[in-house]
């Protein structure tokens, strides 16, 4: 169809004017139109958090506050095992032997025991045996004990096991230190070191001591060897 005017048709760009040819007047109250509708919509969505009729406030773990958080009970007022007892100081002549661990008492003697004693035991049951790991200081030196009381069915048996662990080579009941039951930085390995034995009734007594810090004084070592013995009246 051709135009009756003879005039070429309007140009459809020059008639409606893009965004970016707009007057400035007009962006910019376009602009604060889209302003004020983010406001507007702001705004109810806050009014609405504000007065949610039952809201959930997060906890500091991120953990809504209505969801008890998992918690483990810890009885702080268990009591220790049965067989673990700490004495009290102890003073035997003129040494103090201080508990350095809880005293270890059980009825299986062969399983703290080594070599042939531990042999022995096993086909000779004890009754009990009661260790203690002790220290005493003397001027400049510091000693460590082990003080082991072993009770027998009888005396005759009793004997023979002092008998055994008097030998050399033969083993003995272990110390804690030796077996790991107690841990005690920079203590002395007393296996090997002075010895004492006493056989009172049914009852073995046995000592092992060493000093700390590579002290040397044999004599006095006995001495408080010897007077540890009598530490075992006082472990149960």
């Amino acid at each position: 169809m051709t135009n009756p005017t003879g005039q070429a048709p309007a140009d459809a760009t020059r008639m409606l004017p893009r965004a970016d040819q707009r007057p400035p007047t007009v962006r910019a109250l376009l602009l604060a139109a889209a302003l004020l509708g983010v406001a507007v919509v702001s705004g109810f969505v806050w009014w609405l958090i504000r007065h949610d009729p039952d809201p959930v406030a997060p906890t500091g773990s991120g953990q809504p506050a209505t969801t008890a958080p998992a918690t483990s009970e810890k009885d702080t007022t268990s009591p220790s095992p049965t067989n673990a007892k700490t004495p009290n100081d102890v003073t035997v002549g003129r040494f103090t032997f201080q508990p350095m661990a809880p005293t270890d008492v059980t009825s299986d003697c062969a399983d703290v025991s080594y070599g042939t004693v531990r042999d022995w035991l096993a086909g000779n049951p004890c009754q009990q045996v009661s260790r203690g790991l002790y220290a005493t200081t003397v001027g400049d030196a510091k000693a460590l004990v082990s003080v082991i009381a072993v009770t027998m069915p009888g005396n005759a048996k009793a004997s023979e096991l002092k008998g055994i662990t008097d030998t050399n080579g033969t083993g003995n009941v272990s110390d804690m230190l030796r077996d790991g039951t107690a841990r005690l930085p920079s203590a002395p390995q007393v296996a090997g070191g002075a010895y004492a034995s006493e056989l009172n009734g049914d009852t073995v007594t046995i000592v092992e001591g060493a000093f700390y810090g590579g002290y040397s004084d044999p004599a006095l070592l006995d001495e408080i060897a010897t007077a540890a013995v009598g530490v075992s009246r006082h472990q149960g």
